[in-house]
């Protein structure tokens, strides 16, 4: 099989991540190339014989329509010269440019979404349109969740499947033995999508209770001077720190107290089955489209909490360092999805899905 899969970039993400870790997955039995929009340096490890294609170099130049005409025109460039038996493309953007080029591309086109598509598309009519009308050209779907899914039964009809992420190997590890650090951890680009602000707000409510507890907020993104300010005029000082993005996420966290999610909506975060993998205690909103849901079993392996309802969020978090037997219960019981989601079985069913739609 010659499989071409189509994303902007491999700087960073989760969309990006799966892409690397399935490319190496299926290049030990297939040809795999990843088309992206742009160069840029990989943030995971691939493969030798995973084959890059860049549409576009770095300084070619600075005019962003110049730019786009240029990425198109290699992008078809590529597809008429190319003898990939199947595409998958990841993310809107990569999605939709190559369902609009249908036409000249012979081979059978997967698409999959990595995130909550009413939130998407509902705050747009002109995005919903496009959707409507490109995604029912694509030959296969793969989504994160069944609540995904289920928003585009009308335009795929049973043509979709559901598959969860892969826990990374580096996560399955042996549990952390010994007396954790009183520090609560969250992970994720400084956007209004993760709601950082609601975590910093929750975490203010329970520090006169738990003083010797501090708040760290791994990732960058542009709401950094904003959440910073929040912390400045909530009085918590250093309480609360900013480290950015670190390679070695699961060292950094594993001997923490408490993981907390606390976005707006989510696809499936790899952010929460890391932390949960680790054995760390997690709590999480119940968001769309309902990859929280799907890993929690809410009071078994974590706690669900409202989106936006800060008063529940911090009642979770001070139930769960309040009561170090709820902690440990947790934290185990959370450690049993690395068998159900290891990549061993998340890729064989990638694979499988896309070996079904070429033939």
């Amino acid at each position: 099989m010659n499989l071409t899969i189509f994303i902007g970039g491999l700087s960073g993400g989760g969309a990006e991540r799966v892409v690397c870790n399935l490319s190496n997955f299926l290049s030990e039995r297939h040809n795999v190339t990843i088309l992206t929009m742009s160069d840029d340096a990989p943030a995971y490890q691939l493969n030798k014989n995973v084959s890059r294609v860049s549409l576009i170099k770095y300084g070619e130049t600075s005019n962003f329509i110049i730019k786009n005409f240029i990425r198109i025109n290699r992008f078809r460039s590529y597809v008429k010269k190319s003898d990939a038996d199947v595409y998958l493309a990841m993310l809107p953007g990569t999605i939709n440019i190559i369902l609009a080029h249908r036409k000249i591309i012979n081979a059978p086109i997967i698409i999959s979404e990595r995130c909550d598509p009413q939130t998407r598309y509902e705050s747009s009519k002109f995005q919903k349109w496009i959707m409507k009308n490109l995604y029912p050209k694509a030959d296969g779907f793969v989504f994160q969740t069944k609540d995904a899914m289920n928003y585009y039964t009308e335009i795929i009809g049973g043509k979709g499947i559901v598959i969860p992420n892969a826990i990374n190997q580096e996560f399955m590890r042996e549990p952390f033995k010994g007396t954790r650090k009183k520090s609560i951890v969250a992970a994720g680009r400084l956007t209004e999508q993760k709601n950082f602000p609601l975590l910093i707000e929750a975490f203010s409510r329970i520090t006169d209770k738990h003083p010797d507890y501090d708040l760290i907020i791994y990732g960058n993104g542009p709401q950094k001077n904003e959440l910073v300010s929040l912390v400045k005029g909530l009085g918590l000082g250093n309480k609360v720190k900013f480290p950015g993005y670190v390679n070695n996420f699961g060292d950094q966290i594993i001997d923490a107290s408490l993981f907390v999610l606390s976005s707006n909506y989510e696809g499936m975060p790899n952010a929460l089955m890391e932390a949960m993998a680790l054995g760390l205690p997690c709590i999480s909103t119940d968001c769309p489209a309902g990859g929280p849901g799907f890993l929690i079993n809410d009071g078994k392996n974590g706690l669900l909490v409202p989106v936006e309802d800060v008063v529940k969020l911090a009642d979770a978090m001070d139930k769960v360092l309040s009561n170090e037997e709820l902690s440990v219960e947790l934290g185990g019981n959370a450690r049993e999805i690395s068998s159900n989601l290891s990549s061993e079985n998340i890729y064989y069913r990638w694979e499988s899905y896309i070996i079904d739609v070429i033939y």
